[in-house]
């Protein structure tokens, strides 16, 4: 399913005095969190967050027995709001040390790209624990600002999707077994050697070579191979040799039809998700993600070589990543190999 990037900018304003009072008064008289949100010209959700955080806890007395409660004061949520404000700390781009700055726009500029924003920062300030550095969320401000030389088109997952206009539903029937028969150490990742695997594609015209992913879901280690087409035989192939290869358990697919006598193979366990739900292979999509930005969608993958592709897998595969602690899928995958 193909996306659509979109670097248009949101505005967002605070709420103010007044429109506190207002809510106030509105959840006094009983309306609902929807109609005051639509009275205001705001989500909903935005008004569901102020009441919670302005909310302070009452008692009172039923039928002789004190009652706690929680109730919505205009004054106490406009004074929190504005200490929350006082304690942000915005560094300005000037105070900012120029080696910082430097070495920034150079791993953001590197081909390949080893670090995102926040691992970068992280690593810097571990290298550097006296220096002041700016939070991700300011080098985000910086380059949406146009500050630095680094552009947001430089890093493409920092680019926001535009939502999809609604759920797709199917009643097409798994190819083997279904993912819902799955065992719960895959999908909790508390054992090593469960993979998911996918596709990718550089243009959709008949004899373009494919790309064979596979992913580890506990480490996050990413396999790549070049295929001379998207078939099933390709694939099997292609799999049976990283059976050899790599401690792999189970795989965890979808329902296309190159893998469609992959549950065929033997000493693997092949579980099939859902029609249209790519969410139940997420490490993979989003590792998917990560690899587009070296071979973007539209580009014939026959200008993309072996070692191209090579390389911008062990750029991802050595990049920290914060959902690992900051440790890289490939260390991870050697301490549990050593395990």
């Amino acid at each position: 399913m193909s996306t659509t990037d979109c670097t248009t900018k949101r505005s967002y304003k605070h709420l103010t005095a007044g429109q506190r009072g207002k809510i106030q008064a509105w959840l006094t008289d009983d309306h609902s969190m929807a109609e005051i949100a639509r009275r205001l010209g705001v989500h909903r959700s935005t008004i569901s967050r102020e009441i919670k955080r302005g909310s302070v806890q009452q008692v009172k007395k039923v039928n002789g027995k004190q009652v706690y409660f929680q109730d919505y004061f205009d004054d106490t949520a406009q004074d929190r709001a504005e200490k929350r404000r006082k304690a942000i700390y915005y560094l300005k781009l000037e105070q900012v040390f120029e080696d910082f700055l430097t070495a920034f726009t150079e791993a953001m500029l590197a081909k390949p790209r080893i670090h995102s924003v926040d691992t970068f920062i992280h690593t810097y300030k571990q290298d550097n624990p006296d220096e002041l550095v700016p939070s991700t969320k300011t080098m985000y401000t910086y380059i949406h600002q146009g500050l630095l030389a680094v552009k947001p088109i430089d890093l493409p997952r920092a680019m926001s999707l535009k939502p999809k206009n609604g759920k797709r539903s199917s009643t097409k029937k798994h190819l083997g077994t279904s993912i819902e028969e799955r065992p719960e150490e895959i999908n909790d990742r508390s054992e090593f050697g469960h993979w998911e695997i996918d596709s990718v594609l550089g243009l959709k015209t008949a004899g373009e070579p494919s790309i064979l992913t596979l992913v580890e879901r506990k480490t996050r280690y990413a396999i790549t191979v070049y295929l001379a087409g998207k078939k099933a035989e390709y694939v099997n192939e292609a799999v049976s040799q990283l059976l050899k290869d790599y401690p792999i358990k189970s795989i965890t697919a979808d329902n296309g039809s190159e893998f469609a006598s992959l549950s065929q193979l033997d000493g693997v366990q092949v579980y099939y998700a859902h029609a249209y739900s790519s969410y139940e292979r997420g490490t993979n999509e989003n590792f998917n993600g990560l690899l587009r930005e070296f071979i973007p969608k539209g580009k014939s993958l026959k200008l993309i070589t072996p070692e191209e592709l090579a390389e911008a897998t062990s750029a991802i595969n050595q990049r920290p990543r914060r959902l690992l602690g900051y440790q890289s899928a490939k260390n991870l995958l050697g301490l549990a190999q050593a395990a």
